[in-house]
């Protein structure tokens, strides 16, 4: 997530995000400041070799492209023949600019994108932004990268303070019980996901067989012994008994085949596939 920012990253593209916190904690500016030094927020620089060649137009363009996931803005460096150029180089100062060009490994004719908000924010703004650049600058260098995407996060923590499952309440944590209730803001879970070319075609996990972690996730979740029983009764029932350890993964075989045959759109691929009314063209019914 931090170098990709989206749990499904397209590996035909050679373009990362990169965390610059460190340089920017200190500065006056407070549109880096700020996020640079709160734990939640982060800021990252994305460079883009010979993109100093994207217009102002376009650059609004991506701005807006931002907007759809939280971004608030589209800072960015050109470096040009005569050296780095931005409206953001008054507040950012000689030494820094030249930290953070440095570090990101920016040369002349490149450009660098920055995302400087809360964590989820920046990771959606320039993740996609990620993917969107490469489309129209055709970056991919090659035609298939596939990946398995593993460590997901066991919990999300909600706005109103309460945890939330990542994948299922049933996924197994990498951590004992004990372990778990001590850390489970930042306890990783046994899920996986098969991503190629930045579709997700196959995910699962290792299940939870043990009744005390079962009553111990769902405990975390919220879930009182009550709501446990009504709703989950017959399964803390049935892991009693013992259960082998057990997991397993969902294909999804028409976003293979749309990956095969080349195409964008899983409507392509769908053999009878409906309208955005649930009409089906094949029968004129629903």
């Amino acid at each position: 997530m931090e170098k990709y920012g989206l749990d499904r990253p397209d590996m035909r593209i050679p373009l990362e995000l990169i965390s610059i916190d460190e340089l920017l904690e200190n500065i006056e500016f407070k549109v880096f400041a700020e996020p640079a030094k709160n734990p939640k927020s982060r800021v990252a620089a994305m460079k883009i070799p010979g993109g100093a060649s994207i217009s102002r137009k376009q650059i609004d363009n991506y701005t807006k492209f931002v907007s759809i996931y939280g971004g608030k803005g589209l800072a960015y460096i050109k470096m040009n023949e005569d050296g780095a150029a931005s409206p953001i180089l008054k507040f950012l100062g000689e030494e820094v600019t030249k930290n953070i060009i440095k570090k990101v490994g920016a040369k002349t004719g490149d450009i660098i994108f920055f995302g400087a908000d809360k964590i989820k924010i920046v990771n959606e703004s320039l993740g996609n932004l990620r993917e969107k650049i490469a489309q129209d600058l055709d970056l991919f260098e090659q035609k298939f990268a596939a990946i398995w995407v593993t460590d997901f996060p066991m919990f999300e923590l909600a706005d109103d303070g309460k945890l939330n499952a990542i994948h299922h309440p049933f996924t197994a944590p990498n951590v004992d019980g004990k372990t778990l209730e001590k850390t489970a803001e930042t306890a990783l879970s046994r899920a996986y996901d098969l991503v190629i070319n930045g579709v997700e075609v196959g995910g699962g996990s290792i299940r939870i067989h043990q009744v005390e972690m079962q009553q111990t996730v769902l405990k975390l979740l919220g879930i009182s012994e009550q709501e446990s029983q009504d709703k989950f009764g017959f399964l803390l029932n049935a892991l009693q008994y013992g259960c082998p350890p057990h997991g397993g993964i969902a294909f999804g075989l028409d976003r293979l085949v749309m990956l095969m045959s080349g195409v964008n759109s899983i409507r392509e691929v769908i053999a009878f596939p409906k309208t955005q009314t649930a009409a089906c063209l094949l029968t004129d019914g629903k």
